[in-house]
């Protein structure tokens, strides 16, 4: 049997993307789609990109150590491969984001390794069945089920939401695995 992996998003995960644009848009919190994720114009992310630099001092999501964690919990006690798995923009138009969004990881998170889907469609290529992904975009979780994947949706810009599912999986997860042990 191979080693499931638990993925974790970085932009609206654990890297506090939307408040950064907002400072730098100079606007308010934006409201979200009801289901889901907020898309920038064309306008705001060419706003954005003049700072090439965009993604290297992203500030941290409320509660993503605690995220975080939870995460290194499914790698260190139920044996899943940890990853972040991010994409860069789909024009390819910020050419720092690879270079920045790994510096990022590495700075905050050292003991958990980067990948890129490239893109944020091909997210769902990195998925063997029994891998998880905790990401915040509908469409990235809808194709990870679809490639049967269990993916876990960071609502509202609140990980409160996922950290209670994860939570209870784990648990599950755990106490199976413990009823199994007593039965062998």
């Amino acid at each position: 049997m191979t080693q499931s992996t638990f993925y974790l998003d970085m932009d609206g995960v654990v890297a506090d993307f939307d408040h950064a644009a907002e400072a730098a848009l100079g606007i308010e919190r934006r409201a979200q789609p009801v289901h889901g994720h907020y898309k920038l114009t064309r306008e705001e992310w060419a706003i954005l990109v003049r700072n090439q630099r965009l993604y290297r001092d992203l500030p941290l999501m409320h509660r993503a150590e605690e995220l975080v964690n939870q995460a290194r919990q499914y790698r260190d006690q139920l044996g899943f491969q940890l990853l972040f798995l991010t994409a860069v923009p789909k024009e390819n138009d910020c050419p720092w984001a690879f270079t920045d969004k790994v510096h990022w990881a590495q700075e905050r998170f050292p003991d958990i390794p980067v990948h890129f889907g490239p893109y944020s469609v091909d997210k769902y290529r990195h998925c063997q069945p029994g891998d998880i992904l905790v990401d915040d975009r509908p469409d990235n979780c809808a194709a990870w089920r679809d490639a049967h994947g269990w993916a876990v949706q960071v609502r509202n810009r609140s990980l409160s939401e996922a950290l209670t599912i994860l939570g209870e999986d784990f648990l599950r997860r755990t106490s199976f695995s413990r009823l199994r042990e007593l039965s062998a």
